[in-house]
Order: C-alpha cells, then sequence, then structure tokens
C-alpha cells in the first residue's frame, strides 16, 4: 500500500513538471500595443484609440444631428473583440474598428495606424453600408496578403441584395477604388415562372501588382422549400491592375453584367 501511495506521489510531481504554463498573450488581452506581429483589439483598448481619432467624414452634419461621445456602446461587452491589428514594416500598428463611440457612426469602420506606445498617426474612415451583412464579426473586416497587401472590406446592402467590396492597399491606405468579391441578390434575373437569384462567389490571388479575381457566377431557383437549386453556372477570371482612381478591371465586361 505504502509502493501504491508513493507511486501516486511521484506522478503528481512529474505532472506538475510537464504540465505547460499557458501564457496569456497579449492579443487575447486586447493590449494592441504589443510585440506580436497581430492580434484582435478588445473594447477598452479600442475605446482608447477611437476617442484619439480625428477624422474627416466627408459630409456636414445635419443641424440637430448628434456628434456626441457616447460610451455606453450599445450591448458591447469588455470581452468583446471589436477589431484586429498588423505590425507594420515601420514598427507601427494598423488596426480597423467600427466607430462604436459615436452613435450616429455605427456604419464607420475607421483605419488608424498607431505607434507601439498607443498613439494614434493617422486615421480614416471607410463606409460599412446599411449594415454589415458581408461579415460575421468585426474583425473579418481587416486582412493581409500577400505582396504587402492589406484590404478592408465593406459591405452593400439592399432589399434582399449583399455585396462585398476589397479595398486593397499597401501600407496605410484610403476607402478609393474597390474591387468586388461577393454578390447575392434575390431578385436578379426573369426566370420562366419566377425571378432568379443571382450568387457570386471568388477567390484573390495577387501576384506583384496585379490582382487576379476567379469568380464563380450562379443563377439559382428558389424551391417550395425555401432551398436554391443552380440553373446556371459559370467560371470566369478577371484582372485588376492599380490606377490613379483605384483598382479598375482590364476586362469588366463580365463583372458589369452583374447587378452590383
Amino acid at each position: 500500500m505504502k509502493t501504491f501511495l508513493a507511486g501516486i506521489s511521484l506522478l503528481a510531481v512529474l505532472a506538475n513538471y510537464c504540465t505547460p504554463i499557458r501564457k496569456t498573450l497579449p492579443s487575447q488581452t486586447g493590449y494592441t500595443g504589443a510585440a506580436a506581429d497581430s492580434g484582435f483589439v478588445r473594447k477598452e483598448q479600442a475605446v482608447k484609440l477611437l476617442l484619439q481619432a480625428n477624422y474627416d467624414l466627408g459630409y456636414e452634419l445635419e443641424p440637430g444631428q448628434r456628434d456626441t461621445l457616447d460610451l455606453n456602446l450599445h450591448d458591447i461587452t469588455d470581452t468583446d473583440t471589436l477589431g484586429k491589428y498588423y505590425r507594420m514594416d515601420n514598427g507601427n500598428y494598423l488596426a480597423c474598428l467600427p466607430d462604436v463611440i459615436h452613435p450616429d457612426r455605427f456604419s464607420i469602420l475607421v483605419l488608424l495606424e498607431y505607434s507601439p506606445d498607443g498613439k494614434v498617426l493617422q486615421a480614416e474612415p471607410f463606409y460599412g453600408g446599411m449594415h454589415f451583412c458581408c461579415w460575421d464579426k468585426y474583425y473579418d473586416t481587416l486582412n493581409k496578403h500577400e505582396e504587402g497587401y492589406y484590404s478592408i472590406n465593406t459591405c452593400g446592402t439592399g432589399s434582399g441584395h449583399c455585396s462585398s467590396y476589397t479595398h486593397l492597399f499597401k501600407g496605410f491606405g484610403q476607402q478609393g477604388g474597390y474591387i468586388c468579391t461577393y454578390i447575392w441578390t434575390g431578385w436578379c434575373k426573369p426566370g420562366r415562372k419566377a425571378m432568379l437569384a443571382c450568387h457570386l462567389t471568388s477567390k484573390m490571388e495577387i501576384k506583384n501588382d496585379t490582382v487576379t479575381m476567379h469568380y464563380k457566377m450562379e443563377h439559382l431557383k428558389e424551391r417550395r422549400n425555401g432551398k436554391y437549386k443552380t440553373v446556371f453556372s459559370e467560371k470566369f477570371d478577371v484582372k485588376y491592375v492599380e490606377r490613379e482612381q483605384g483598382w479598375v478591371a482590364l476586362d469588366s465586361t463580365k463583372i458589369n453584367d452583374f447587378p452590383y
């Protein structure tokens, strides 16, 4: 019996030494002035950054419109993730956050460049659409790509319509020319008995300064059970190059046929 108990004690000691200590990473705490190359921004840090952000909305507020600080932040909790950040080549950080501290700017996404000590250096607004239908979480909107590019995804909305547009840039960018990456339109083309839905999906490929979008276009018929049946499908590629006015399709015939 003593031998058995001694064996149990030895196993407990070994387990103590072998069990790895879990460290809380900066990206998990919401502290964005960290040494990590990328991570997430929580509510507390997001508010600190947004309070420093000065940017031009591009329009004047009407008399009586509110443009005041609102720190209630609706239903956002302290543990909610409001954005994502990446460390840039110059050592600063790039993040995209919804402007949750101004109640009249619920659809505004703010691109921020800030120093490792949390000082905001630049701020640029991106209009995200009437509602964010094209992504599930706030941190889905900012991404890093090959060839040193970053992107912000904004949404197009309407009755039975949702679309996604990618604003691609190097370093710190502005909302300008975009590349369409996704479309869903419930009433798109006339069918034999009813309107057909249209669905456009894509995959992005970046090589040097050229972006190739691999598109798949579908026309769908709604069944009685609410599910959709594909009645037409086509795959095609569109190449985009950057000009002064933004990203331009070299041949826009196919993409312009799609309602977006």
